[in-house]
């Protein structure tokens, strides 16, 4: 309080009211500003913390290079001894320069055209290829219908005669015919 009452009598703030008001607008910002430096002690505490559980020290880089390297026993079941570091890392070998060899495509050629067989054998002409003859009675494929007036039961047509539903799909016409549905069309 002493350093607010100095900088109030530096700004020229002397009645209690802005004393008071000052006072209340200084808690008021502290507050945010006391509670980061908190969190803020305490996440460099809590790395500090991490950094020590991490990072082992020269004493215990000491005492794990004095243990022996690890070892199968004789069964291959188990460690030898135990506790044991593990085995150094090998030095890597360098690899062995070998020259790049890179063999050519042997060259391709066109085969060379191959004339017909000289033969004394003459054949028969082959008889010139005839078309089937169409069937007389073929008969356009029906239109397809429309549907109007449909319910879970049936439909009408645009004739007015009834189609009943059958399975998914597909109507009987009154005539017994089974048509396939499609919408508001059938095709018989």
């Amino acid at each position: 309080m002493q350093n607010l009452s100095g900088v109030c009598r530096r700004r020229g703030i002397s009645s209690p009211v802005e004393r008071a008001a000052l006072s209340g607008m200084a808690r008021l910002l502290a507050w945010p500003l006391l509670a980061s430096c908190a969190f803020g002690a305490y996440a460099v505490a809590a790395t500090e913390q991490d950094k020590s559980a991490t990072h082992p020290t020269s004493s215990e880089i000491e005492a794990y290079a004095r243990l022996p390297v690890c070892t199968l026993s004789a069964d291959g079941q188990h460690l030898a001894v135990q506790p044991c570091r593990t085995a150094p890392a090998r030095v890597p070998m360098p690899r062995r320069p070998v020259p790049q060899q890179i063999d050519r495509l042997p060259e391709t050629r066109l085969a060379s055209p191959v004339a017909p067989p000289q033969s004394s054998m003459v054949l028969a002409p082959a008889p010139a290829w005839v078309p089937a003859p169409l069937p007389a009675s073929v008969a356009p494929a029906p239109m397809p219908r429309a549907l109007n007036n449909c319910s879970a039961a049936g439909c009408n047509d645009a004739q007015g005669a009834r189609i009943n539903s059958a399975a998914p799909g597909m109507v009987i016409t009154p005539q017994g015919q089974v048509c396939s549905r499609n919408g508001v069309w059938i095709q018989c």
